[in-house]
């Protein structure tokens, strides 16, 4: 038997993700909205698998966004008790004076909703091994106790999910990324960076993106110890992009001459993610 056609491929594709929208559409008439959610995700797994059949690059990416874009609406729909005010940390301020403030498209939460890819590590502060690589001058291994030696700075920022949820005034305590990359002395060429962390997870991000005043390797949020489930003991803070790019349990900071898609990149989100421009996947949704 012939393998299919691109066109054959997209056209299962478009089959499956109609589906999935008519799931989720009938949802709340479901005596059981969940079960229905499930329905849709199991419609989008089957066509993310379709995704990967795609031989040309640039149209596989758009349609992998076409999937993720659906998959982040349903994350929605099961998040919404998570939006309400979180046990394990303060309330978040869900008003504020300047409207301006808060990105296009984007909903206050009270709580903290708890998204990631698998499960969540349980790491010891003495578990944590950062390694700074790629293009620079000195490769870097380092200990928590080696970056909390290097510097702290605390900021308080406001953090965006590309599921359309914004928690205000979080104060975040780590050093800043800029002053690690700087123990290993960045070469001329490097432009960008990959950013790896547990257990296979990766993005991209410019360099002149890591290195500005508030992104930070955090080991604090609201003065007390990060919690696991939100990154902890050691995660990455870009407070100016969405915050798939503010990645947890971060384990590497790899420099690179050019730009490398991480995980959910390769899966259609936006390379670049900026809320004010509402990029959150390659075909502008």
């Amino acid at each position: 038997m012939s393998e299919p056609t691109d066109g054959e491929v997209l056209a299962q594709i478009r089959r499956l993700l109609v589906r999935a929208d008519d799931v989720r559409k009938a949802a709340p008439q479901r005596a059981r909205p969940e079960i229905a959610w499930e329905e849709a995700a199991e419609l989008l797994d089957e066509a993310r698998a379709w995704v990967e059949d795609i031989e040309d690059h640039e149209v596989r990416r758009t349609q992998a966004a076409a999937v993720s874009r659906r998959a982040a609406d349903l994350d929605l729909d099961a998040l919404a008790p998570m939006l309400e005010p979180s046990p394990d940390v303060a309330r978040a301020p869900t008003a504020v004076d300047d409207p301006a403030r808060v990105p296009p498209g984007q909903h206050l939460t009270a709580g903290w909703p708890v998204l990631h890819v698998g499960t969540v590590p349980q790491l010891l502060p003495e578990d944590v091994r950062l390694t700074v690589t790629g293009r620079v001058h000195r490769r870097q291994t380092l200990s928590l106790a080696e970056l909390q030696a290097s510097g702290s700075t605390t900021v308080t920022r406001d953090l965006h999910c590309v599921t359309r949820w914004t928690r205000l005034d979080n104060t975040w305590t780590g050093v800043r990324v800029r002053e690690v990359l700087d123990l290993a002395g960045v070469r001329p060429e490097a432009t960008h960076a990959v950013v790896s962390g547990h257990p296979a997870y990766s993005t991209n991000l410019d360099l002149e993106v890591l290195r500005e005043d508030d992104v930070l390797f955090a080991w604090a949020h609201d003065g007390a110890p990060l919690a696991a489930a939100h990154g902890g003991p050691l995660r990455l803070v870009v407070p100016s992009r969405y915050g798939w790019k503010s990645v947890k349990w971060v384990t590497e900071v790899r420099l690179t001459d050019r730009d490398v898609p991480g995980y959910w990149e390769e899966r259609g989100y936006h390379d670049v993610a900026d809320p004010w421009h509402e990029q959150r996947f390659r075909d502008g949704s």
